[in-house]
């Protein structure tokens, strides 16, 4: 109740509060009314947010609120929604690194949603994007735009394949999010996520603060319920005839956590 109330709007003092989004902390269906048998009027994405219109309803054991987005009107459970005011920053996981979110990155809406993963992953896949690197903002979401593109315009994927891209700038990048099937690593991409570095990774690894970003990703992924706890890491190339994710980044994640070279144990 309290977390219901506190996401009525009010009027203070003559004066109504500013306006609230709902944030989706993954992917999530909006229905044409509450509860579950509604037919889906949209689909938002991780980071995606839609404006709060003050109402909210029970049904099928969830507390539904009542959302405008992208030109529609209609409810979403609110355990998948995060709440806050429109304008403020993000939405963030408690303990991850800094994620820019698709809206921010200026991300294309896919062409069509494959859904989410049935369970947690249990693969996390090292790849890097090849190329040049970036070290600002600004550039690594050139570079971002560039790989979005080339997965939907050549490719034919629907959107970038990847679930999170990290640049050398040290922020994290939201591509598909924590839930969404990618489209990165030939039999697994049900049942795992792929974290790319932007740049090649053939003769040296990515700077310290990008390391860092994907350590903290992956470890926010374990501390939010997002990955397996008995995931199993691996590189691209430990499934796939490929090079990725670089020689010298191959090495040095063969040194962390829950890496197990070889052909994957469930595909």
């Amino acid at each position: 109740m309290r977390f219901i109330i506190a996401l009525l709007l009010v009027h203070l003092h003559g004066q109504t509060e500013a306006a609230q989004c709902a944030c989706a902390t993954e992917g999530l269906n909006v229905r044409s009314a509450a509860g579950t048998s509604h037919g889906i009027v949209h689909v938002m994405q991780t980071g995606e947010c839609a404006t709060y219109l003050g109402q909210s309803s029970q049904a099928d054991g969830y507390t539904w609120l009542h959302l405008s987005v992208a030109g529609q009107t209609g409810w979403a459970a609110s355990n998948w929604l995060h709440v806050k005011e429109c304008g403020t920053s993000s939405v963030q996981l408690p303990g991850c690194p800094h994620i820019v979110t698709r809206a921010e990155w200026g991300a294309r809406a896919p062409t069509s949603h494959i859904g989410n993963m049935a369970a947690l992953p249990i693969y996390v896949f090292i790849h890097h994007g090849d190329g040049s690197e970036c070290f600002d903002r600004a550039s690594c979401i050139t570079k971002l735009r560039i790989y979005q593109n080339y997965n939907m315009d050549t490719r034919g994927y629907s959107d970038i394949g990847y679930n999170f891209v990290i640049g050398e700038d040290g922020n994290a990048y939201e591509a598909r999010g924590w839930s969404e099937i990618g489209a990165h690593t030939l039999g697994y991409n049900n049942n795992g996520i792929a974290i790319c570095v932007i740049g090649n990774f053939d003769n040296h690894v990515p700077n310290a603060a990008a390391l860092a970003t994907v350590k903290q990703l992956i470890q926010c992924g374990l501390a939010n319920g997002k990955i397996n706890p008995n995931y199993t890491l691996k590189g691209h190339r430990d499934v796939g005839s490929t090079d990725c994710p670089g020689t010298a980044l191959y090495n040095l994640i063969h040194t962390w956590p829950h890496y197990a070279s070889g052909t994957a144990l469930y595909g």
